[in-house]
């Protein structure tokens, strides 16, 4: 999670007679290792394992011509559509919408936790004290002083470090990082169906447009041939029958165009809350290339293996649950004692009026 840092800096030390050097040597050596061993210590609870999970070695249409099961780039496939709007709405939805800037928050959240919890390894008490007096002493006294007067500083700070024996901070740490992890996850779950719903709500608002154009020149022509069957009635030569079929065909078609058109609108509303702005008419944004985006005659997929892990929701699912295993250990860890170092370092200094101060260490 971070770099490795010393807490100790070499410092020349003198020479020591034999007799020192093997008291060191037997002695000081265990010490160090029973510091180290109390620093670090074990890890309580269970390590998370990856469970198994049977996939398909290849995909059942692995025949067919349409599919490469070759490495493919799975960035930016909508691309492959070559729709210069498409991939402006996707950019806009991209910087815009709101759910997807939530799960951006909650990653910096994330982050943050992680960044509290690393902090545990290092002193979890910090105290900085100081304080100043003024003193007289009675000129009554025994003595007589030069000065009857004088201040007093002091300053200090305090330091307190729980040794992390039982691995309780490292499970925190384990436990953060996969949260963090997860919520990375979760981001890029919320980026695809983001992006998959943009398509597809274009694609939609697209097919309803020539469907729209289909509807408009059927009317023309439906309106055409029925003016045709009432000149043929009234010529004689066909029956009003004719003329009630071409009716009812002319009036079926009309009526699919407020149908299309209320459908056209409520894709327009969903793709306006998709990038993130309030229901509104897009002609401004779906202006420029028209028609129905077509896809590639063969798509590489690569294999059912590499597909599973691309799947956000499914790595998310897995960090979650790595993060709940490190939550066991912590938890263990609280039902045993704790060990602490403290230390302090500070200095007193007396000072009479007219001299100079004397410091004190402490």
């Amino acid at each position: 999670m971070g770099g490795r840092s010393s807490l100790a800096s070499p410092v020349a030390r003198p020479r020591r007679t034999r007799s020192r050097a093997g008291l060191w040597r037997a002695g000081g050596v265990p010490i160090a290792w029973a510091f180290a061993l109390l620093s670090s210590g074990c890890m309580i609870g269970p390590d998370f394992k990856r469970p198994s999970a049977q996939v398909a070695d290849d995909w059942m249409e692995a025949g067919s011509t349409t599919m490469d099961s070759g490495r493919a780039q799975y960035r930016d496939w909508w691309s492959s559509l070559k729709d210069p709007v498409l991939s402006k709405l996707i950019d806009l939805a991209y910087e815009q919408n709101l759910t997807l800037l939530a799960a951006g928050v909650r990653v910096l959240e994330a982050r943050a936790q992680l960044g509290v919890a690393i902090g545990e390894f290092y002193p979890q008490q910090q105290q900085l004290g100081a304080t100043a007096s003024y003193s007289r002493i009675p000129v009554s006294g025994p003595y007589v002083p030069v000065s009857n007067t004088f201040w007093q500083l002091a300053f200090g700070a305090q330091v307190g470090w729980e040794l992390d024996v039982w691995g309780k901070v490292r499970r925190g740490i384990e436990s953060a990082s996969g949260a963090f992890l997860a919520s990375v996850a979760a981001y890029d779950d919320v980026l695809v169906t983001l992006i998959g719903d943009v398509a597809s709500t274009y694609v939609k608002i697209r097919t309803i447009d020539v469907q729209l154009d289909i509807a408009r020149e059927n009317v023309l022509r439906q309106r055409q041939a029925l003016a045709i069957a009432r000149a043929r009635f009234e010529g004689g030569v066909v029956t009003r029958r004719d003329v009630y079929q071409a009716e009812n065909v002319l009036g079926a078609t009309e009526a699919t165009i407020p149908q299309l058109s209320i459908e056209r609108r409520k894709a327009t509303n969903a793709l306006s809350v998709l990038l993130g702005m309030p229901p509104a008419p897009l002609d401004d944004w779906l202006a420029g290339k028209s028609g129905i985006p077509v896809a590639p005659a063969s798509l590489a997929v690569g294999i059912p293996a590499d597909l599973l892990r691309r799947r956000p929701d499914v790595r998310q699912a897995e960090l979650k649950a790595a993060a709940q295993s490190a939550q066991i250990g912590l938890a263990k860890g609280a039902l045993f004692p704790s060990f602490s170092l403290a230390g302090n370092i500070g200095t007193l200094s007396c000072r009479r009026r007219g001299e100079t101060g004397v410091h004190k260490p402490t």
